[in-house]
């Protein structure tokens, strides 16, 4: 089954601080029509206190981008599984990364290796599969208006919580939180993501669906999704019916412009405003 790409956007937040201005930002897009696949990944931001790679913006941003090229350069089509496709390009990942560390990868304390989360999605002839890994979200819309979220609301929930309790603190125990979290993240199986570590494998949440010729749908980081999530300023489903009708940039204005106002985001998320990146495509 043909994809066509509608539209996409990268729009870049802050970081740890309003004053951690950004260039390229920690998302990344990309799609290969010919092979009828599309994806977003969301490179989690760094938390130092030093560097492993020279190239990108960041470290999120290298993680993310390495990701980002090694899906374009590999067809699902061409692999026994989907798990195979993602465990090939996990191996790609981790072999350059050992090749650009500016430090042994053995040596590097588990808060520096970069991770990175994302949603993929495969349009075959008979049905659409959908990947996803982390806090990356797609919402599908059919022509007769029937509407499917894709997301971990598990984990959503779990990091507004988290999110108030690192706000309340001094900014050195907020750190030092973050690094916690993200030691956790690079070592406990269950919670390993794209990143430096095969068993990230064994986390994609894979699903498929039968979808009709005509269905919309918007894959993003989770930075587009407070417009629902965290901000609730529409609901899923005026949230693609928006990106239809008026396009993703507009919906990603609408969130900048809300992020904006003084105290409106505050305590709600550890950054307030994330890098913010989406595509749509239709069937």
């Amino acid at each position: 089954m043909p994809i066509t790409v509608l539209e996409t956007i990268n729009w870049p937040g802050c970081g740890l601080t309003d004053k951690d201005k950004k260039i390229t930002g920690d998302d990344r897009f990309g799609f290969d029509e010919s092979a009828s696949t599309a994806w977003v990944l969301d490179g989690a931001t760094d938390l130092g206190p030093y560097r492993l790679f020279d190239r990108e913006e960041s470290d999120a941003a290298w993680i993310a981008e390495e990701y980002n090229r090694a899906f374009m350069l590999r067809n699902p089509a061409n692999y026994d599984t989907v798990s195979d496709y993602f465990r090939d390009s996990i191996a790609s990942v981790q072999k350059l990364a050992k090749k650009a560390s500016r430090i042994d990868l053995n040596n590097a304390e588990k808060s520096t290796l970069p991770i990175a989360s994302g949603m993929w999605v495969w349009a075959q002839d008979d049905q659409v599969i959908l990947v996803r890994l982390g806090d990356c979200i797609a919402v599908t819309h059919t022509p007769d208006g029937q509407i499917e979220v894709f997301e971990n609301r598990t984990s959503a929930d779990l990091e507004s919580e988290t999110s108030q309790k690192l706000n309340a603190m001094s900014p050195e125990d907020k750190l030092q939180g973050l690094r916690d979290i993200r030691a956790i993240q690079n070592t406990e199986s269950q919670h390993i993501l794209f990143g430096l570590l095969s068993e990230a494998v064994n986390n994609l949440v894979i699903e498929t669906r039968d979808l009709p010729d005509g269905t919309h749908i918007l894959i993003m980081s989770d930075g587009l999704w407070r417009l629902v999530d965290v901000y609730k300023l529409m609901t899923a489903e005026e949230l693609i019916t928006s990106a239809i009708d008026t396009g993703v940039e507009s919906l990603a204005k609408q969130l900048r412009a809300f992020e904006a106002e003084q105290n409106k985001t505050d305590a709600v998320r550890v950054k307030k405003s994330d890098d913010a990146c989406g595509v749509l495509i239709e069937l």
